[in-house]
């Protein structure tokens, strides 16, 4: 099916949503609020950034409850029309093989979906937000994946859990292996060390497979630490905006 209606696309994850306006499966641009923000805040940042764009459709993937509830009420005040909530309102067109299938995050699912459009059926994808979600696609079919604990999470744990460990957020440059300061050491260990997690667990998943499958990387950190990354077929920053305009283009088929 070939749409190229123009709709906004909100990713609500754990920390921050970020919504684009999507024509067809380009994203025009996009913009992030925390998903922990108040009703208010979410008003007035809408407000600004998609002025005149408000009767556009709004299609919602959430995990996060709070940050769901706030942005639809700031949606509702700004007179925008009924939104599509995936998994509530709309089924992500996807097959799902996982147990049970309702615990599945629709972040997850979009990103099967718009793997699939972009590979035989047969994806990866590594999912760098919050965790690092390992998506995995088998003949068209999401059949689970993996969960790890995200970068930022990593050093908030170091932060919180020691008493002399300072809160470090990596600067998007390659950090030296011997780091010569603490902050520096930081950075170095979860940059090397989450190269070699998902290398390693690309590599387990890849030998369930018949075939390769095209590997994807996505999310917030996917761009710092992908080109490092073995396996790695395609940077996609907006793969998961890119599932969700392809969840309302395929509704009919749903």
């Amino acid at each position: 099916m070939t749409e190229t209606a123009e709709i906004i696309a909100a990713d609500i994850g754990n920390t921050s949503a970020t919504i684009a306006h999507m024509r067809g499966l380009e994203v025009v641009f996009q913009f992030d609020v925390s998903s922990h923000a108040p009703v208010q805040q979410v008003e007035a940042t809408l407000r600004e950034k998609l002025a005149g764009l408000t009767g556009r459709q709004l299609v919602i993937a959430s995990v996060n409850p709070r940050g769901l509830e706030a942005l639809e009420a700031a949606w509702a005040n700004l007179g925008g029309g009924k939104p599509a909530v995936l998994g509530r309102d709309l089924t992500v067109p996807i097959k799902n093989g996982a147990s049970p299938p309702e615990r599945v995050g629709q972040d997850r699912l979009v990103n099967g979906l718009a793997a699939c459009e972009s590979s035989s059926g047969d994806a990866i994808v590594v999912d760098f937000g919050t965790a690092v979600s390992f998506d995995v696609v088998k003949g068209g079919v999401f059949v689970g994946g993996v969960l790890t604990p995200g970068i930022g999470l990593a050093m908030e744990a170091l932060h919180q859990k020691t008493a002399l460990l300072p809160l470090v957020r990596p600067n998007g440059i390659k950090p030296p292996v011997i780091g010569g300061n603490t902050e520096d050491a930081i950075n170095s260990g979860v940059y090397y060390g989450y190269i070699g997690l998902v290398n390693n667990i690309l590599r387990e998943l890849k030998k369930t497979y018949t075939q390769a499958p095209r590997v994807f990387a996505t999310g917030g950190y996917g761009a710092y630490l992908a080109p490092e990354i073995d396996g790695i077929d395609e940077i996609t920053p907006t793969l998961t905006h890119q599932g969700i305009a392809l969840s309302w283009q395929l509704r009919s088929n749903a």
